[in-house]
């Protein structure tokens, strides 16, 4: 007997579970896997970002010293300049308040040399609060004072003065040296003065390193007033190998204008 042929039903294939089983089979499949570039540095990159950060921070380390340094020789030269402004504001009040009353009171100069290294001194009479305060019983009456460069009791160097009132009221055994000095400033290392009396004859002024000599009626200048004065402070350097620093006033001296000096 023949075997029956198989029906229809069984050895059909349905066309969309057919695709289905193709569907699943390429699913199933591995993709080739993609190389990707490596995102860690070289050594050589490590190395030149060292030496690009070692150069940044180098200059920056450098800036900030250059700045720190010019912030520091700024306040320097602002202590200094104030300190100057000070000493030199009161000495040409002091010197404007000058007064003259007979051949007593008149102006001293001593001259101690000349530029940088001068310690000139100078000697008058005034009035008023200029360099002995407002506080102080000389600045109530006549007194004479004296400025200089030098050192005071405690052995601190620096613009100095001495002030003392009229003779006639000191014992007997009064002597101006011996008056303690004041300390103005120790910025100031030097003073220098000169001095301008009228030249008639030629009709300008007459620039004298010295207040000592005599008139030609024979009158001593020591008896009198100059009409001009002008002080030079010189104030410490910034640094050693500097020169000091330099500050410069012309004194118009108003009793002066009162007679011929």
């Amino acid at each position: 007997m023949n075997a029956a042929p198989p029906s229809s039903e069984t050895c059909a294939i349905h066309p969309r579970e057919g695709a289905h089983v193709a569907r699943r089979g390429r699913r199933h499949a591995v993709p080739p896997k993609l190389t990707t570039p490596s995102s860690a540095f070289t050594l050589l990159e490590l190395l030149i970002a060292i030496a690009i950060f070692a150069i940044v921070a180098s200059l920056a380390a450098t800036l900030m010293v250059t700045v720190s340094k010019a912030w520091q020789r700024g306040n320097a030269l602002t202590s200094d300049l104030h300190a100057g402004d000070y000493v030199i504001e009161q000495l040409a009040n002091g010197l404007r308040s000058a007064r003259w009353r007979n051949g007593g009171d008149g102006f001293l100069l001593q001259n101690n040399g000349g530029g940088p290294d001068a310690s000139d001194s100078i000697c008058w009479v005034k009035e008023g609060p200029d360099l002995v305060g407002e506080d102080t019983t000389l600045s109530k009456t006549f007194h004479r004072v004296k400025f200089f460069v030098g050192r005071d009791k405690k052995g601190k160097s620096g613009a100095l003065y001495t002030a003392w009132g009229d003779v006639y009221l000191q014992p007997d055994d009064f002597e101006p040296d011996q008056v303690e000095p004041e300390l103005l400033s120790d910025r100031v290392v030097g003073f220098d003065c000169r001095v301008a009396t009228n030249d008639f004859e030629n009709d300008q002024l007459h620039w004298l390193d010295t207040w000592e000599d005599s008139f030609s009626s024979g009158d001593n200048l020591t008896n009198h007033i100059p009409r001009f004065i002008e002080i030079t402070l010189y104030l410490k350097p910034l640094d050693e190998d500097e020169p000091p620093i330099t500050m410069k006033r012309w004194v118009d001296i108003p009793v002066a204008r009162q007679g011929m000096k």
